[in-house]
């Protein structure tokens, strides 16, 4: 059991508190985020998983394979768990650490992943990725059902490079609409701020206009 003093500081800097423990540790490698966490998963590995990209560091922490913890630290301050979960981009890599479990129990006290569906591998829409960069703009049409019927009202959002690029709300035939330039995106399908799905998809030429559609859970 720790003192209070080191639990009072957790919450103060936890993002330099994991500085210090991973600083003379020798990282397992470098992983993009999904290969991240089914190496992890496989290799029921404790430790940390850590990011830093222009200002801003993410870290997952893991216990016997299991991502239990997250925490985004900026120049702002520090977001835990689910929230930080929510801003994870996809095309972030990260360097992973392997720590003591208990020292890993003691980080996670802080800053629990309660939702862990924000870290499952994207699904993917069927949609090819063509090999040569189309250009251009068009409207992307997604029609969403749940159980064969038309969902309203679901907040759908489309998010390329970490950036959200629309945001829209499902009509009463289920539909949501985006402009968007041609290329890959992901699109989140949002309850709430703790039950987000994930969809990888690549916007053509051919399908826009052209309603797509998606069952979701």
């Amino acid at each position: 059991m720790e003192s209070p003093s080191f639990l009072g500081e957790l919450f103060v800097d936890s993002a330099g508190i994991i500085d210090d423990l991973i600083r003379e540790v020798p990282p397992q490698g470098i992983f993009a985020y999904s290969d991240l966490l089914r190496m992890v998963r496989e290799k029921m590995f404790h430790g940390v998983g850590m990011s830093s990209n222009r200002g801003t560091k993410t870290y997952i922490l893991f216990l016997e394979g299991e991502p239990e913890g997250a925490l985004i630290s900026d120049s702002t301050g520090e977001l835990y768990g689910n929230k930080a979960i929510y801003l994870i981009r996809g095309e972030d890599h990260f360097t992973f650490y392997p720590l003591n479990p208990a020292v890993v129990e003691r980080l996670i006290f802080g800053c629990r992943i309660y939702d862990k569906s924000h870290l499952t591998t994207s699904y993917s829409l069927g949609l090819p990725e063509i090999g040569k960069k189309a250009e251009g703009i068009g409207r992307l049409i997604i029609a969403i059902t749940k159980g064969g019927v038309p969902a309203a009202g679901i907040t759908v959002k489309v998010r390329r490079n970490g950036q959200i690029m629309g945001n829209d709300i499902s009509d009463q035939r289920g539909e949501v609409s985006f402009r968007l330039l041609y290329g890959p995106y992901e699109l989140l399908i949002v309850r709430d701020e703790n039950d987000i799905d994930v969809y990888e998809f690549y916007f053509a030429p051919d399908l826009q206009e052209k309603p797509l559609d998606l069952e979701i859970g």
